[in-house]
């Protein structure tokens, strides 16, 4: 008997083998998305980990702040006098200037130069991994000589070996590329600086040395610690050596604070989340595919159903063939999703292997993953064949028996369309009345096109809200002139200094106006006002003045008033701290006295909030510079280039005069990071919208090739009667583009949720210092939209040959 049911069982997927294929690719698609998409997250959390071991990143870093230096030893010998520290190593990091020329073109670029210690044969901490050629004890022979980063090396396409001009007039070859783990992804300057505008510079602290000329200095202190040290403690005890015994204030970061480590080690958690959504959805789609298919399949096997329930067989006999078709569904649709992940994953994880460069990254084969995938892709379909299955048993033999002509009741709401007055003749209000004489599989139809035109307006209005979330906050640092820069000293320097002077009066400089930015910690101080009273941030705070013409932060709640105290925070940094204009925030900031940095708190208001989505970002006013000790002061400077010149012009013409500038960067380069990361991210986005518009296509492919062969007597009359085939074809067009108009309006409203879930909920953790806003290109939206609804109106010509080649006497025939 079990043998019987499943010959007859390939005996129906012969039959109906387009839809059963079809199905099962919809399934595939479900299948091979969670397994590649998981696959990938799972090889790069494993990449992550594995590469932050093997290159032994600091657990804290001391920098000594000011931009000042100690003697060789110092730090070390700081280090040695304190319990809890494991390894430790000193080193010399300074910002310069790189030039170099990449396919002819010109790149001027923020850079650092990091001398690390070679004792003992190179870094304990924080190693450098060589990715192409020399290792640092080679190029510590002879002339300086450098490794460079391997980010900015790979997205300019540099070679291996070359020359580059440091500081404005240093020519140093470099050797070969490596990684180091504070630069496995470029997030410097807050985001500011990325993959293409920033260049690391590996070197022997010798050389480091000899480049800057800064002979027997070092300035920074890595350091890993035992596993049962507390890092407060001994950041505590090295700032407080420090003080006492070089009279130099210590700036410390631990590894979790450090922007590379956070924009890495977090974020395959946050997009599994969202490949969990995605794929969710896409097996929900195939689910309801599966249901209507199974619903429309049993439908045709009325008769036989009735006619073994007319002869006794039990209800769970009966249930065995559909059921077994539904098996052959899954178990086709989770092998062609295996192949789906396959082919999708490796290629996949080559596109993070660029925004990412991780000296470790295997791609192992995860048999169990596949596995689950696979059983997953098994279940879908037998649960989706057994719901119709149950209905179908539950029906009269007599009701079953019945011929087709006679079964048909003119149920749905086709009684209550017919009385609604439509446009055209009756075969033009056909596709209308379609629809709605059969209401639960229109439903079914019209959710699952739902369902991918949701995925569709999320996976457009993601990249959309990114790169308008940025392009406003460049505005707003812009003010309207797109080649405004900012002009960074090594030091406080008195506004009337020869240091500030020699930028303000630069030829190449117009419009330029001292500025003030010091970092801090700032947090909420009352626990009724929404926020826990724990939430500390640490933001920059720049000291401008507020009642320049030339630019100033614009305030959309509050109001910038010179001369008045109080702090200016960005709205994302307000939300988080759950306060608003009018409370007050504790503030932990450097402070001059008698000529020396300290640390001091103290309790400000929240004056106004500014647009700009860098929660960094805070502003207060030159005048309460002076509160802190900074008064007459300037470490910044901001402006325009002359009519003249041009922004790397001005680069040129400041950095390396020794007028102590050490950076040199155009403000609209200040989400360059994440540009970079999107630019990088276009191919998997652009693969993501072909995927699924293709999965909208073959949605209404299995949906057209069911409707044709339920209409056979239908289609028959229609030919009998001498109208064309290409008169169907366009009444199944007009029928698939209405379901797809209704299905991307209620996917738009869908999508735009998940949209909103994905950039406010998930996102945040994956990137907190940003704020995110949902902005949606509604033109660019449209036109994917019309790309899909074009497919879904052009897939009933493949059904032309079906049609044409119909046998009309046959299907017209009453009596069997």
């Amino acid at each position: 008997m079990w043998l019987l049911k499943l010959r007859w069982s390939f005996r129906d997927a012969r039959k109906h083998w387009v839809q059963i294929l079809g199905i099962a690719f919809t399934v595939s698609v479900g299948v091979g998305a969670y397994a590649a998409l998981s696959s990938v997250a799972e090889w790069r959390r494993t990449a992550i980990v594995d590469s932050f071991e093997l290159t032994a990143m600091y657990d804290l870093r001391a920098t000594v702040s000011g931009g000042e230096d100690v003697p060789s030893g110092s730090l070390a010998h700081i280090a040695e006098g304190i319990d809890g520290i494991d390894q430790y190593g000193e080193r010399l990091v300074v910002d310069t200037q790189v030039e170099t020329t990449a396919g002819g073109e010109e790149l001027l670029v923020h850079g650092r130069i990091v001398g690390v210690d070679m004792a003992d044969g190179g870094p304990s901490v924080n190693r450098v991994e060589v990715i192409e050629g020399d290792d640092l004890p080679q190029i510590s022979v002879g002339a300086p000589a450098v490794l460079l980063e391997r980010n900015f090396a790979a997205i300019h396409d540099l070679p291996a070996t070359g020359q580059l001009t440091v500081g404005g007039d240093v020519i140093v070859d470099y050797r070969g590329h490596a990684v180091s783990p504070e630069y496995f992804s470029v997030l410097e300057g807050n985001g500011s600086l990325g993959r293409s505008n920033f260049a690391a510079l590996f070197t022997p602290l010798a050389a480091a040395q000899e480049i800057t000329g800064r002979t027997g200095a070092v300035n920074d202190l890595v350091l890993t610690l035992h596993a049962d040290a507390d890092p407060d403690a001994v950041a505590e005890q090295l700032v407080n050596a420090a003080r006492s015994q070089h009279g130099v204030l210590l700036e410390m970061l631990s590894r979790d604070e450090t922007p590379s480590y956070i924009g890495l080690i977090n974020v395959p958690d946050i997009d599994q989340d969202i490949y969990d959504i995605i794929t969710l959805l896409l097996l929900g789609g195939a689910t309801i595919a599966a249901v209507n298919f199974s619903a429309r399949m049993v439908q045709t096997q009325r008769r036989e159903i009735g006619a073994s329930m007319a002869i006794g067989e039990p209800p769970r006999s009966i249930a065995v063939r559909p059921m077994l078709i539904g098996l052959q569904i899954g178990v086709l649709g989770a092998v062609l999703g295996i192949g789906v992940g396959l082919a999708s994953a490796y290629p996949t994880v080559e596109t993070f292997k660029q925004i990412t460069a991780l000296p470790v990254f295997e791609t192992p084969f995860n048999a169990v993953l596949y596995a689950r995938a696979a059983a997953v892709g098994i279940i879908v379909p037998m649960v989706a064949v057994f719901l119709p299955v149950v209905r179908a048993v539950r029906v009269r033999p007599i009701e079953a028996i019945r011929s087709g002509h006679l079964a048909s009741r003119g149920g749905g709401l086709s009684p209550i369309i017919s009385r609604v007055p439509l446009p055209g003749r009756s075969l033009g209000r056909m596709p209308f009345r379609n629809l709605m004489r059969a209401p639960r599989r229109t439903f079914l139809t019209l959710l699952t096109f739902t369902m991918g035109f949701a995925i569709l307006f999320s996976q457009v209005g993601f990249s959309s809200s990114f790169e308008g979330t940025f392009s406003d906050g460049n505005q707003e640092l812009l003010g309207g002139e797109p080649d405004r820069f900012m002009v960074q000293f090594d030091s406080f320097y008195p506004v009337d200094s020869s240091q500030v002077r020699g930028v303000l009066d630069d030829a190449t400089v117009r419009s330029g106006e001292t500025a003030l930015r010091l970092g801090t910690s700032v947090a909420a101080v009352a626990p009724d006002n929404g926020a826990d009273e724990q939430t500390r941030l640490d933001l920059v705070v720049r000291f401008v003045d507020f009642g320049s013409d030339v630019w100033t932060p614009t305030a959309t709640d509050g109001a910038l008033s010179p001369g008045v105290p109080g702090i200016v925070l960005a709205d994302k940094a307000a939300r988080d701290f759950g306060v608003g204009v009018g409370d007050d925030v504790v503030v932990t900031h450097p402070e001059l006295v008698d000529g020396a940095l300290a640390f001091s708190t103290h309790a400000l208001q929240v004056v106004a909030i500014h647009p700009h989505p860098l929660r960094v970002n805070a502003y207060m006013d030159v005048s309460s510079a002076a509160d802190w000790g900074f008064g007459g002061l300037a470490n910044m400077v901001t402006g325009v280039p002359a009519e003249a010149s041009s922004l790397n012009d001005v680069k040129r013409s400041l950095f390396g005069t020794g007028s102590g500038v050490v950076l040199v960067q155009g403000l609209g380069e200040s989400f360059q990071s994440v540009e970079d990361s999107l630019e990088q991210s276009s191919g998997l986005f652009n693969v993501g919208r072909i995927f699924i518009i293709l999965l909208v296509m073959l949605i209404a492919f299995n949906t057209t090739n069911l409707n044709v062969d339920e209409r056979r007597r239908d289609h028959a009359t229609i030919f009998a009667y001498g109208l064309p085939v290409r008169r169907v074809i366009a009444n199944l067009s007009i029928e698939g583009v209405l379901l797809g108009v209704i299905a991307a309006v209620l996917g738009g409203v869908f999508g735009y949720g998940l949209l909103q879930g994905i950039l406010l909920v998930l996102m945040p953790s994956a990137i907190p210092d940003v704020g995110l806003l949902v902005s949606v290109r509604w033109g660019e939206m449209v036109a994917h939209f019309v790309v899909a609804l074009v497919a879904v109106a052009v897939v009933p010509v493949f059904s032309r040959r079906k049609l044409k080649n119909m046998f009309i006497p046959g299907q017209l025939r009453v009596m069997e």
